[in-house]
């Protein structure tokens, strides 16, 4: 049997981002053809990408309508990271945290005007994939000008040169076959990378830093295994619960995650540096030796596996992203570096949307608009670079420093936190059009041409003026130098005590002013009390440039140019009170 179909726009790949970019697609009027073939086993997997996070919660609410669905996934409350919890039954004091609680007070809620845009902004999740995947097929199926094939893979590509590219595609079995016209191919089939492998847009990451990755999900995680001891407790008594996040420990050479979800079912991961594996054995081996170094999980048991994985090598990154060509990678099938803070949906999303803009305006207009093309490669590769260094360094002996720790995860929190005006901005557009631009007001379309160049951690304010690659080098070298000196105190026997910040919504700052002076607390702690705003500076989800998301990335410069100088100081004076103390004994 052969069938052939033309469309404007051909996905390839039925998982989480390909459904997404095909809904987002078929949105804008644009014909689009959506096609794989999974095995049973395949869409029941529990792969990661769990916790929604930065951008993804937006994308998968305001544009695979599936806010329901969110709701009832187990509710993210945050972000937990620990340093030193090994062989300890609690988080004492002899442990480094950096926390966020991202619930927010209830009268910023009462301020915000419709549900959906809190929901769509605010309420993240941690989703079991498979039944998400399972809810944006049916949503998939239903969409008007979406035709969703589970008939075949794509065998083979063949580029129009101007045309019309053509894929062919046959079923597992071989007894069905097809073609399939169209003037954009989206390559959403995750690690099979089907266009970067034939086109060859890798970047070659040969520099001496790889991991590997094993992960399973536990089913009877139950709430009677979180006691006390896993809640944290504020300076004005407010009190979080630290397994309700997305928790993250850290260790020497490798990270634990832990991201609870519903149905008393917990996923647990383990990535670690192949130049540094904390343990010797597969995967599977080290994922299990690790995990015992932690009486705190002990519940964590082998009985209990629901379904266990490994990526010997994670990472992966692509120098395009959309080609001139009319072809775009999408998800896994361009990059990714790790896991930690859970990037790999949200970029992809946001790649997705860049897509859907340059395609209609191709496919309505006859417009390729290459200097967007282009902005979108760069600014998409320089956000990769930043996640890539985000970890780097974290992999190393470096985060046995207490400061380093909290620094480093500081300017993370100044990238991220940069970024909360473009979430804003997008999760406005994607509620109140749903994606669809002949549902757009001017305000819509003012904020959506502006998302087009800013809508990139690279891109930020209050760095959107500099060139993508030169704000990802400048993100590389601060962390390389907070590394640097981290380095030099552990070797040289510069201890630092183990230091806590939790934070919150309204009190969304550490005390970093107080880290030369840690060692002198009763308990280092740069945890702040509350805050009351003033009420010009509440959102209530209609502004245009809302107060504190707009000013969340000046004012994270500053804090984390704060934190670095005071690090740079300190560093020095003990470098030269040790080199006095050497002159001393050698004059003696």
């Amino acid at each position: 049997m052969n069938d052939e179909v033309r469309a404007d726009v051909c996905v390839v790949g039925h998982g989480i981002v390909g459904l997404i970019t095909a809904i987002a697609l078929a949105k804008r009027g644009m014909s689009v053809v959506c096609i794989d073939q999974p095995t049973e086993k395949q869409q029941a997997s529990y792969k990661v990408g769990e916790s929604l996070l930065v951008f993804s919660n937006a994308f998968l609410r305001g544009l695979g309508e599936i806010d329901e669905t969110l709701e009832e996934s187990f509710g993210k409350k945050g972000f937990w990271m620990v340093h030193g919890l090994e062989g300890r039954t609690s988080f004492d004091e002899s442990v480094s945290e950096w926390g966020f609680q991202s619930t927010l007070p209830p009268h910023w809620i009462e301020k915000i005007e419709n549900p959906l845009f809190h929901r769509t902004m605010f309420n993240d999740a941690q989703i079991v994939r498979p039944e998400v995947e399972a809810v944006l097929r049916d949503r998939a199926r239903t969409t008007p000008g979406l035709t969703f094939l589970d008939c075949g893979l794509v065998r083979d590509v063949v580029l129009g040169d101007g045309n019309d590219h053509t894929l062919h595609w046959s079923s597992r079995d071989k007894d069905r076959s097809g073609k399939i016209s169209a003037r954009w191919i989206a390559d959403c089939t995750g690690r099979t990378r089907l266009l970067s492998r034939r086109f060859g847009h890798d970047i070659p990451l040969d520099d001496g830093f790889s991991t590997t990755a094993a992960w399973a999900q536990f089913s009877n995680c139950t709430q009677d295994l979180f006691d006390e001891r896993w809640k944290f407790a504020f300076p004005d008594g407010e009190v979080t619960d630290r397994e309700r996040t997305t928790v993250h420990l850290w260790g020497d050479g490798y990270w634990i995650w832990l991201i609870r979800l519903k149905d008393d079912r917990i996923s647990v991961g383990i990535t670690y540096s192949q130049q540094r594996p904390p343990e010797e054995g597969n995967a599977r081996e080290v994922f299990w030796k690790v995990l015992r170094r932690y009486p705190l999980l002990d519940w964590l048991r082998e009985e209990n596996v629901l379904e266990f994985s490994a990526y010997r090598d994670v990472q992966r990154m692509t120098n395009t992203f959309i080609s001139p060509k009319r072809y775009a990678m999408v998800g896994d099938a361009s990059s990714m570096i790790d896991a930690f803070y859970s990037q790999g949906i949200s970029l992809s999303m946001v790649t997705a949307w860049h897509l859907a803009n340059i395609a209609q305006r191709d496919v309505q207009q006859g417009r390729l608009d290459m200097d967007y093309l282009d902005h979108v490669n760069r600014a998409a590769t320089a956000d990769w670079r930043i996640i890539r260094s985000m970890v780097r360094s974290k992999y190393g002996p470096a985060i046995a420093d207490s400061r380093f720790f909290i620094l480093d995860h500081l300017l993370d929190y100044m990238v991220f936190g940069a970024a909360l005006l473009g979430r804003y901005r997008v999760s406005r557009w994607l509620t109140e059009t749903g994606g669809r631009t002949d549902e757009e007001s001017v305000e819509h379309a003012r904020l959506r041409a502006g998302l087009e160049r800013r809508l990139f951690l690279s891109q930020s304010a209050p760095w959107h003026r500099l060139d993508p690659h030169r704000v990802a080098g400048l993100v590389e070298k601060w962390h390389q130098g907070l590394e640097q000196r981290a380095l030099w105190r552990l070797e040289n026997g510069e201890k630092l005590p183990p230091t806590k910040a939790g934070m919150r919504a309204h009190a969304a700052l550490p005390g970093i002013w107080r880290l030369p002076y840690v060692h002198r607390l009763e308990r280092a702690d740069l945890t702040l009390p509350a805050i009351r705003e003033p009420e010009f500076m509440q959102v209530t989800g209609t502004e245009y440039r809302p107060v504190i998301p707009a000013g969340s990335g000046p004012m994270l410069v500053a804090m984390t140019s704060l934190g670095t100088l005071l690090d740079i100081a300190d560093t020095r004076v003990r470098k030269v009170r040790r080199a006095l103390r050497r002159r001393r004994k050698g004059g003696a």
